[in-house]
């Protein structure tokens, strides 16, 4: 789906600017994903029936911030839970990247007429080619993160590869998931985040696959590393995550969602939440731990 992040009307007051915020800053605000374009933060989030865009200059404004819904869908084979929106611009044409289902029909299986497949994303390897991520339920009945070849100009991609599966004791509990993929890139160096375990559980948590130069269609080209952010300070099955940079384009800050409830939830009572990524000196990313919701946050460089 192409949109246009110019066209949404700004209306109201801007809010004044700020060097401080506190989480979350959206709620309710699962599977969240974060561009900063034109002056403005962009947030979209599952919405189930719809799906939205909020925008605000600073991050404390995308709690109250102006929201318009870009798309709704009539037709009943893929008009059903709209899950994990994510904002990509690829070719200077901005891209809404979501998941549907048919109303009529359950939005989960497995079974050999329904292709279970979820919370894609958009991956772009220089000298190998562009990727279509996405979790689906492989040939062992495992929900697992699989890659292939997109074409921008078709619009089409070839066959599924499992590039990583649940089978870690942090990637098991509730059940076996990996999901909610997501690219990161820093200093010539490039990971898929991902969540594993089962969202309605406090144990949701996000690791990371590490490509390591080799044919990306291959699972021996991406090594594993997690859980890298869990549970803490109050804040549930923290997952389901997307990277932004910040005004100035100096940083690197992970939204993420988690809830209060402590047995964890996959519905709307998950918020959005950010925090800065730092590198350590073998350029190693660095989630951090999620702060209490009441600590003061310094805001993205730039703002």
């Amino acid at each position: 789906m192409k949109i246009s992040l110019t066209n949404i009307t700004l209306l109201g007051a801007l809010l004044p600017l700020t060097t401080a915020f506190q989480n979350p800053i959206r709620a309710p605000g699962p599977d969240p994903s974060v561009v900063y374009a034109d002056g403005n933060y962009h947030l979209t989030y599952t919405s189930y029936n719809s799906i939205t865009i909020t925008r605000s200059q600073t991050l404390s404004g995308l709690l109250n911030g102006e929201t318009k819904t870009i798309w709704t869908d009539s037709d009943p084979l893929k008009n059903a839970n709209m899950w994990a929106p994510e904002i990509h611009q690829i070719d200077g044409t901005w891209y809404m990247f979501y998941s549907a289902c048919n109303s009529q029909l359950p939005c989960w299986g497995p079974n050999k007429d329904f292709a279970f497949s979820i919370d894609g994303t958009y991956l772009e390897i220089p000298g190998k080619g562009r990727y279509h991520v996405l979790s689906i339920i492989d040939e062992n009945n495992l929900q697992s993160v699989a890659i292939t070849e997109l074409d921008t100009e078709a619009w089409t991609v070839k066959g599924w590869n499992v590039i990583s599966v649940p089978g870690q004791d942090w990637e098991v509990s509730g059940s076996p998931v990996n999901e909610g993929p997501h690219p990161l890139y820093h200093n010539g160096e490039i990971w898929l985040s991902y969540s594993g375990s089962f969202c309605g559980t406090p144990n949701y948590a996000l690791g990371l696959l590490k490509y390591n130069g080799g044919d990306p269609l291959l699972r021996s080209s991406w090594n594993k590393t997690g859980p890298v952010l869990s549970q803490a300070n109050g804040n549930y099955g923290t997952g389901h995550n997307c990277f932004f940079t910040s005004p100035d384009g100096t940083e690197i800050w992970n939204a993420f969602h988690a809830t209060s409830n402590s047995g964890g939830s996959c519905g709307g009572d998950r918020y959005t939440m950010v925090q800065i990524v730092t590198f350590d000196d073998s350029n190693m990313p660095m989630l951090g731990v999620p702060q209490p919701l009441d600590s003061q946050l310094v805001a993205p460089s730039g703002e």
